[in-house]
């Protein structure tokens, strides 16, 4: 008895660790967002409202963020050079001033306050399925690259393989193996959702920042 009683404690234990996320391990975007913003956006516009001083609590409470999240953000905003700290107490208690308004988009910044650069691959190839038609993967790596990032045929193909999955993408022409074409694809009108791109993230899932939602997933427990 005593025995299985401490097999069932045992599995509900493997259970709660399974479904609470492990110290350090950033959420899927999906999880973060209130309201269709994920909670850097949220405490960018809580700063920007408060600019001339803020501190790390009312900030918290406003934007409905939890403190460590603030904490690290406004971190890399100070090492980025758009907020000064104005107080030499605990960084927690510390006043702050925002001196860098860059818009109503939250900086995309790393810890040490340098621009983030993953992601820029999904946004410049939206853009171009967006606005330029049909295309293969092969052209839709090429048009994104002029957009400023480098953008790989290997990685366009993934992006187009997902979003085809996804219901984005239409076959305009198949591929042709024996003539060396490419399947030529093109956005479906209906699911151009938005100005920011579906992101495909390392759960094999296909979200959508336009509509809040997951539109794919490998899994599809992942869908409900």
């Amino acid at each position: 008895m005593g025995t299985m009683m401490q097999v069932a404690e045992e599995q509900h234990v493997a259970e709660l660790q399974r479904k609470t996320p492990r110290k350090g391990i950033r959420k899927p975007l999906q999880m973060e967002l209130i309201g269709g913003k994920p909670a850097r956006q949220r405490v960018w516009e809580q700063i920007k409202q408060h600019k001339e001083l803020f501190k790390i609590y009312d900030i918290s409470r406003q934007a409905n963020a939890d403190d460590e999240t603030v904490k690290t953000y406004l971190q890399s905003l100070v090492n980025g050079g758009y907020v000064v700290r104005l107080t030499e107490s605990k960084f927690e208690k510390s006043e702050f001033q925002l001196i860098k308004d860059t818009g109503i988009e939250a900086p995309r910044l790393n810890r040490d306050g340098t621009p983030v650069t993953l992601g820029l691959g999904q946004e410049a190839m939206w853009r171009c399925l967006r606005k330029l038609g049909a295309m293969d993967s092969r052209q839709l790596a090429s048009h994104a690259s002029t957009c400023g990032v480098e953008v790989k045929e290997a990685t366009a193909n993934r992006y187009v393989k997902a979003l085809k999955k996804a219901g984005y993408l239409k076959v305009v022409f198949p591929c042709n193996p024996r003539q060396r074409k490419l399947e030529v694809l093109q956005l479906i009108k209906r699911m151009d959702t938005g100005p920011r791109a579906p992101q495909i993230q390392r759960v094999k899932t296909v979200y959508d920042p336009n509509l809040n939602k997951v539109m794919h997933a490998e899994d599809p427990e992942e869908l409900s």
